[in-house]
């Protein structure tokens, strides 16, 4: 046999180098507002996924379980019934339910009937946004670790002419 011996992990190359991000799944038929409202709620801490349908965001967990999933409800693309059909292991996660004017409302109690823990209710990106930062952020979020641009867009900073005599 000429196999080599495997190399074994030390306890500091396997421990993680820092705190885990929460991650987000969005769930969102409509691709240009699954890329929207993951810029919306993108910071720092925040690992941001996004998928088509619901069985996708839960077929391979390779980053490990999700903290909380954004399920936006579309008129004959994403319903409840799917929403419904998941593991009872899943369910145990934070929700919210994106609703939209034209799509069907959504009964919260039935929701909690059916074996859902922590489910939330939004119709717009700010109520997202502010459920998602009470959430996973309710300490605040940890300052910045890059440094912004010291200068803002938008200011002019050419020097001014003398006013002419």
């Amino acid at each position: 046999m000429n196999r080599r011996p495997r190399r074994r992990r030390s306890a500091a190359s396997s421990a993680p180098a820092g705190p885990r991000p929460k991650i987000i799944f969005i769930v969102d038929p409509v691709r240009g507002e699954r890329i929207q409202m993951s810029k919306f709620i993108k910071q720092e801490p925040f690992l941001v996924m996004s998928f088509v349908s619901i069985v996708d965001c839960f077929k391979q967990n390779v980053l490990g379980p999700s903290d909380l999933v954004i399920y936006v409800l579309r008129p004959h693309k994403t319903e409840i019934k799917h929403l419904l059909g998941i593991k009872k292991k899943h369910k145990a996660l934070n929700f919210i339910v994106v609703t939209s004017p034209d799509g069907p409302d959504v009964n919260l109690s039935e929701l909690q009937e059916a074996g859902f823990t922590a489910v939330s209710k939004a119709a717009n990106m700010e109520k997202v946004r502010e459920i998602t930062l009470g959430l996973l952020a309710a300490e605040g979020l940890p300052p910045r670790t890059e440094t912004p641009h010291p200068v803002p867009i938008g200011i002019d900073l050419s020097t001014p002419e003398p006013p002419s005599p």
